[in-house]
Parts: C-alpha cells; sequence; structure tokens
C-alpha cells in the first residue's frame, strides 16, 4: 500500500511520535510510507488568524522551495526520531502537495480538516484520533471532525466512549499504542533507599503538573529523603521548586536512564488520550502512580499493575504514593507485575492491527 501521513509539525509529543512509530513498522511491513508535514504548524496559523502579508508571501515562497529541496534531497530535520519511512516538509497542505496513493491519515483535528478536503485519489481516508483536543482549538471545529466521513481510529476505550456516545460514530479499536521495548527497558533494576519519583512537566494545566507537584509535597511530609525528578522540553523559569532534579530534552538513550533511576512514576494528568509515558515507565520496572486517564486503563489493572486514583484529586495521588513509599514490598510487586503487563504492548502488534484497518477499508471499497 501506497501510505501517507498527515502531521501538523515534527516537534517532540506523544501526538507525534505515535505515527511516526506507526510509519516505521508499517515501512517495516513493506508498505511505501511517507509523513508530510507543512512549513508552518496549523496552529501558528490559528493564532495569527491567517494574517496575509508580504513577508508572509515570501516566507511561503522560501518554504515552496524547502519543500522541493527536501523532496528531492530526501533529508529532514528530524533530530529526536529514528525514522525509516520518508518525511517531506511541504509550503502547506493543500493537495497539490499530498501524493497519490492508497491511505491518507490525519493524526489530530488540524489535519483532519485538510484531509476531509482531498480527492479520492489521495487515498481512502483515515482519521487517527489520539485525544479529545478541545482545549487545542475552537471546539466548534474540533468536534466537527469528529463526525467527518472519515474512517476512525481511536487510541483508547475512553475515546472510543466518546466517539459512540456523543458523536454517534463507528470507530476501528481502540488500538493501544506501543513501546518500544527495545528503546526501553530495564535488565538490572534497583529499589534506591530514598525512593526517586519521576514526572513529566508541561505547561499546560490538563497535563497536571500542580496536581502531581502537590501530591509529592504531602508524601514528603512523611518521607522528606524523597527525590522529584522531573522531564521537559526545556526547564520552565518559574513553578517548580529548586529541589527538583529536572532533565530538559533528554534523548532516547538518556530517558531510558531517567526511567530506570526512578522507583515511582508519577501521571497526574488531567486529561489524556493516551499518554506513552506511564508505558515507557513500566517497561523500565517503575512503579507507576497515575489517574485513570485516556488509554491507562487499557493497559494498568488498578490495585495490580499500577495505583489508579481520579483526576483533579492531589491527596488520592499522594495516600497512592505513600502507599508505595511505606511499603517496600508493594512497590516491588507493582513494578513486577507493571513489567510484565506492558510487555504485551508493542508498536509491531499495534501497526499490524492499524494494517487489517487500512486492508478491510480497501475491500470495502472495491
Amino acid at each position: 500500500m501506497k501510505i501517507t501521513f498527515i502531521i501538523p509539525f515534527i516537534v517532540l509529543t506523544g501526538g507525534i511520535k505515535a505515527p511516526m512509530e506507526y510509519a516505521n513498522q508499517l515501512h517495516d511491513l513493506g508498505h511505501h510510507v511517507i509523513l508530510i508535514y507543512p512549513r508552518e504548524s496549523p496552529y501558528l496559523q490559528f493564532a495569527k488568524g491567517q494574517r496575509h502579508t508580504v513577508r508572509s508571501s515570501l516566507a511561503k515562497l522560501r518554504g515552496e522551495i524547502r519543500y522541493w529541496a527536501s523532496k528531492l534531497s530526501g533529508r529532514t530535520e528530524l533530530r529526536w526520531f529514528d525514522l525509516r519511512a520518508k518525511l517531506i516538509r511541504a509550503p502547506d497542505l493543500s493537495e497539490r502537495y499530498i501524493p497519490d496513493g492508497d491511505i491518507v491519515v490525519a493524526v489530530d483535528w488540524t489535519t483532519a480538516e485538510w484531509v476531509n478536503k482531498y480527492g479520492e485519489n489521495k487515498g481512502k481516508k483515515f482519521y487517527l484520533i489520539q485525544g479529545y483536543e478541545i482545549w487545542s482549538g475552537p471546539k466548534d471545529r474540533v468536534e466537527a471532525t469528529w463526525t467527518m466521513p472519515l474512517e476512525k481510529i481511536v487510541i483508547s476505550s475512553w475515546l472510543k466512549k466518546i466517539a459512540e456516545k456523543k458523536f454517534g460514530q463507528k470507530v476501528h479499536g481502540p488500538l493501544i499504542h506501543g513501546v518500544d521495548h527495545k528503546q526501553f527497558y530495564n535488565d538490572n533494576k534497583v529499589y534506591n533507599k530514598d525512593k526517586r519519583i519521576g514526572m513529566m512537566y508541561h505547561d499546560l494545566e490538563l497535563k497536571g503538573v500542580s496536581d502531581g507537584l502537590k501530591a509529592f509535597e504531602i508524601a514528603k511530609e512523611q518521607f522528606p529523603n524523597i527525590q522529584l525528578v522531573m522531564v521537559g522540553v526545556k526547564r520552565p523559569r518559574s513553578g517548580i521548586p529548586s529541589y527538583v532534579e529536572f532533565h530538559a530534552n533528554p534523548s532516547p538513550a538518556e530517558m531510558r536512564k531517567i526511567y530506570c533511576s526512578c522507583d515511582i512514576w508519577l501521571c497526574p494528568s488531567r486529561m489524556e488520550g493516551g499518554a506513552m509515558t506511564p508505558q515507557e515507565a513500566m517497561a523500565c520496572k517503575c512503579a507507576v502512580v497515575t489517574t485513570n486517564v485516556g488509554a491507562v486503563l487499557d493497559y494498568a489493572v488498578p490495585g495490580e499493575t499500577a495505583l489508579v486514583s481520579p483526576p483533579n484529586d492531589p491527596d488520592a495521588l499522594a495516600r497512592n504514593l505513600i502507599r508505595l513509599l511505606s511499603n517496600e514490598e508493594e512497590l516491588k510487586r507493582i513494578s513486577i507485575a507493571g513489567y510484565e503487563k506492558i510487555k504485551g504492548f508493542t508498536w509491531e502488534k499495534a501497526a499490524k492491527q492499524m494494517e487489517s484497518f487500512f486492508y478491510a477499508a480497501l475491500q470495502r471499497g472495491q
């Protein structure tokens, strides 16, 4: 099959990493796979109100030159991911820059708007729904993409419920994201005397960082020697306590070492579609304390493979932290059970499931 993924940008996020993982696996299965992203992210265009100036016209011309240069040379600007499929930067996501193919996949609401406009020669239209993205754009526009005539794949049971109950849609899935177990592993798990608790940093309120910090502070009152380890694209100028061990923009290899150095991974998110970090942490034998958002309950068994609490409840998160900090054997049990559970989730398995959705859609269209 000729498969095209339409992505809004190439900055490291879970929503961009996932289609790149699928692209790699589908490439390895023998398909011709291309990822296309625009010179300027649709989110930036929206923020600017689509202003048209001489300066923006010149920028668009430069973008078109870069597009043809990258298409001819095969060079990309990607540094954080080992992509085996082809990546092309286009001036924008207009149909004329999209190759003819069998399958074309949108990966968020902005790219769904574009894919919905393409002609049939671009391929059977799919929409990989990775979140309920009303936080990232006008609610009416975001929700309108859920009812567009696109074949929809959801990445969690939670999103499947929204699609079916709220929007009356039939969807494929849930297609649970995998883990690269060659990249994230721990062959020599060491449990620290003074426990290290890991957590992702993000400035979006829905990521629940303030809840995580509060939960850690509550636990620290009883266990003053615990260490908070945070990871983010860059260290924020304020809002993070001075005692935090912060890692800015770590490489995948460095990220594995960070996971492996931690005893507990804390996931305080208030809303997620999938969330990869709990899975990666489990693969590195961290005991996971998390909120029950997104796909968490598709791979975590509360009380068995992770400790789970409702979102927006830092006290409940703190109780689960304290439960593990108070009982070494319980922490080890959750750590190993989580690791055993997550071994069953791989990108290879997920990509074959996605491939089956594509083949079925093409057969129906014959």
